[in-house]
C-alpha cells in the first residue's frame, strides 16, 4: 500500500529521532477495505513537544491530548503520542499495543508501520472481513462512556460501510444512550450529517431509533414510529414512510434532512374522519414549525434551516392544473436554486407511498416551471420596476410596512407581468396608501 510522500516523510522524520510511528485509525481501516483515505493519523512515542520540535509547521489542535497537526505542503497529519499515556496504565499491554487498546472499534484499532505491515491485536482484520462493529476486549460501554459521541459514530460507521453492530456493541449503546446528552450538539450534528448523506441513510436512522440514540437527537420524530396512517395512499407507518422517502432522495444534505423532517407535523394534525380515514391538515405548516425549532436546535446555519423548513412546508405543492400564478408564487417562496430539492423531495413522497406511483402531475408541473423559467418572468422584490425608496419618495413611512407592500405588488405581477411598469405599480401603491389615510 503506497502512502502519500507527505506523510511517509513524516514518519521517516519521526523514525529518524528513534521515535516509533505508525499509521493508525480510519486511514488504516480504509487502505485496508481499498478506499482512499480522506486524512491520515499518525501515533508515536514521541512527545507532544517533541513533535512540535520535529516539524517547522504545527498547531496545537489537541495538545492536551498529545495531538500535534503538522502541516507540510502535501496536506495536513495528526501526530498524536500514545493514548496509553493519557490512559491508567495495562498490564502486559505497552506502546502500540497499549494505544489501540483504548480506540473505539476493533476496525480502527489496527496501525501500520511505514512498511505496511499491520499490527491486529484485537481483531480488527477478522471484524473487517465480517462487516462487524465490535470494541476491543468487547469494552463498548466503557468506550462510550469516555466519549459518548462514539455511540452515534458506530451506527455512523455502520451505515457507510454497511456494517453489522456486534450485540455487544447495540447492547452498550441502549444501556448508555442516556450519555448523549452530554455531547455538544456540533458534534452530534457532524455525525447525523454524515449519516444522511452515505448510500444507506434509512438505515442509519433507523439504528439510531432501535438503540434508543433517536430519542436524544431527534426526539420529534418519535411519535412516528408505529403511527397507523389510516390512508389508502400509504401502506406504512409514518416513520416507515419517511425512512422510504429519505432513502429515494439524491445524496443532497437539505433534500435529506427535509425528507427526514417532511411529516414530522402528521401526529399533532392527524384526524380521523366518519370513515375511520385518517386526515392531516395543514401538517406541512406544523411540520415547518417543528423542522425549524429542530434545525436550530441542531445549530445549522441559517441558509440550510431556511431552505429545509420551506421543503417542508411546500412539500404537498403539487399543481399539475393550476394557474400560471400560482406556479410563479411557488417559485418565488421556494426559490429557484433550491426547485431540483422540491421536486426530488416531491417524487421520493410519491414513491415512498402506497402504489400505484403516479407521478404524471408532478412531471406536468415541472415542466410547465421549467416553461415559465425559460420566459424570465419577475419572480422576486428584486425584479419589481420600483422598490423601497421610490415607495418612501411616495409618501410612505421607512420601516416594516414598506417591505409588505412591496410583497403585495409582486403578488400583483406575478399574476400579471404586464404590471411590472413604474408608473403602474406606483399608481397602485399610491392608491393603497390613499385608502389606508383616508
Amino acid at each position: 500500500m503506497q502512502l502519500p510522500e507527505y506523510v511517509a516523510e513524516i514518519m521517516a522524520v519521526l523514525k529518524s529521532r528513534g521515535c516509533d510511528a505508525y499509521l493508525v485509525g480510519g486511514c488504516v481501516r480504509d487502505l485496508l477495505l481499498g478506499r482512499k483515505p480522506s486524512d491520515y493519523d499518525v501515533v508515536t512515542e514521541a512527545s507532544p513537544e517533541v513533535i512540535r520540535s520535529l516539524f517547522p509547521r504545527t498547531v496545537a489542535l489537541g495538545a492536551r491530548y498529545g495531538t500535534i497537526v503538522v502541516i507540510t505542503p502535501g496536506g495536513a497529519v495528526e501526530v498524536s503520542t500514545w493514548k496509553s499515556r493519557y490512559h491508567s496504565p495495562l498490564p502486559g499491554l505497552t506502546g502500540i499495543e497499549a494505544d489501540l487498546f483504548w480506540r473505539d472499534f476493533t476496525i480502527n484499532a489496527m496501525a501500520m508501520d511505514e512498511n505496511g505491515a499491520i499490527f491486529d491485536p484485537f481483531g480488527g482484520l477478522q471484524d473487517l472481513k465480517g462487516r462487524i462493529i465490535a470494541s476491543p476486549a468487547h469494552q463498548a460501554a466503557q468506550r462510550f462512556r469516555h466519549d459518548p459521541l462514539r455511540m452515534v459514530r458506530a451506527i455512523r460507521l455502520g451505515c457507510t460501510l454497511d456494517f453489522t453492530l456486534h450485540p455487544r456493541v447495540t447492547d452498550a449503546i441502549m444501556d448508555e444512550a442516556p450519555l448523549l446528552s452530554r455531547v455538544a450538539v456540533e458534534r452530534i450534528r457532524g455525525e447525523l450529517d454524515h449519516i444522511l448523506l452515505s448510500e444507506r441513510p434509512a438505515q442509519g436512522i433507523r439504528a439510531l431509533a432501535t438503540t434508543g440514540l433517536l430519542a436524544y437527537i431527534l426526539p420529534e420524530l418519535m411519535p412516528l414510529l408505529d403511527f397507523d396512517q389510516k390512508s389508502p395512499r400509504h401502506d406504512r407507518d409514518g416513520f416507515e414512510h419517511t425512512m422510504a422517502v429519505l432513502a429515494a432522495c439524491p445524496p443532497r444534505l437539505t433534500v435529506r434532512l427535509a425528507a427526514l423532517l417532511h411529516d414530522v407535523g402528521k401526529p399533532a394534525c392527524f384526524t380521523v374522519d366518519h370513515d375511520g380515514r385518517g386526515h392531516f391538515y395543514n401538517h406541512h405548516i406544523e411540520g415547518s414549525r417543528v423542522a425549524s425549532t429542530i434545525l436550530q436546535r441542531l445549530k445549522y446555519d441559517r441558509r440550510t434551516a431556511a431552505v429545509v423548513t420551506r421543503l417542508v412546508y411546500d412539500h404537498m405543492s403539487r399543481f399539475p392544473h393550476v394557474r400560471e400564478g400560482s406556479l410563479k408564487k411557488l417559485i418565488s417562496r421556494v426559490g429557484e436554486e433550491n426547485l431540483d430539492d422540491l421536486f426530488d423531495l416531491q417524487r421520493a413522497d410519491i414513491l415512498g407511498s402506497a402504489a400505484p406511483f403516479d407521478t404524471s402531475g408532478l412531471d406536468t408541473m415541472q415542466k410547465e416551471i421549467g416553461r415559465i423559467l425559460a420566459l424570465r418572468p419577475p419572480l422576486h422584490i428584486c425584479d419589481l420596476a420600483i422598490d423601497g425608496n421610490d415607495l418612501i419618495a411616495l409618501g410612505y413611512e421607512p420601516g416594516p410596512r414598506i417591505g409588505r407592500v412591496l410583497e403585495a405588488l409582486l403578488d400583483e405581477v406575478l399574476e400579471q407581468p404586464e404590471m411590472n411598469q413604474a408608473g403602474t405599480l406606483l399608481e397602485k401603491a399610491k392608491a393603497w396608501l390613499k385608502t389606508e389615510n383616508s
